[in-house]
């Protein structure tokens, strides 16, 4: 065998394992700044008053991403309404905590009737316009009295329905960043 081939070979995979070893790190990073640049927007806590046949539940949104969430929108299913903010800026100076109201008579849908597949959503969209989903389930609990359901939400197993984006789409996404944003 050539002992010049066996030492080009030798210094071909030492210098191919350190690009490789800065290609990972390159995309790694730029994984990980993309995602920090994203929002995430929770339900974070949920109180809930009753006056008489009226349930009204305050369900308190935040940001605990880091990019900022625009147009966001809270609907619950058998419940004639929704709320609705403009901006939610991620945690920080200019953070602030969210409380919407949602407002069950006795004769909301959701009260009055047994619903198959109870959710509330949440829906924002980043910078980009990309949407992002969060889903709640809603369970009905059956009352002895008018009106026939309570509600209960699971806050602690949320489903999300995000974008996904390839190493390419991230890179190009998050070079357009203005430092205004």
């Amino acid at each position: 065998m050539d002992w010049s081939l066996l030492i080009g070979l030798v210094f071909f995979f030492i210098a191919a394992s350190i690009a490789s070893f800065y290609l990972y790190a390159f995309v790694a990073r730029t994984r990980k700044e993309f995602r920090a640049a994203q929002p995430d927007l929770r339900i974070i806590n949920l109180s809930a008053m009753n006056s008489g046949n009226v349930l009204t539940l305050f369900p308190e949104l935040e940001n605990v991403g880091g990019g900022v969430g625009y147009d966001c929108l809270l609907h619950m299913g058998g419940w004639e309404g929704n709320f609705a903010v403009k901006k939610v800026h991620p945690r920080g100076p200019r953070n602030q905590k969210h409380m919407a109201s949602i407002v069950l008579g006795p004769d909301a849908p959701i009260r009055a009737k047994p619903i198959s597949n109870g959710y509330l959503r949440l829906r924002y969209q980043d910078r980009w316009g990309h949407k992002y989903d969060c889903w709640y389930q809603v369970t009905q609990v059956k009352s002895n009295e008018l009106p026939l359901y309570n509600v209960q939400i699971d806050l602690e197993h949320p489903e999300f329905n995000k974008p996904t984006f390839s190493f390419w789409e991230m890179r190009k996404l998050h070079r357009t960043v203005s430092p205004d944003d």
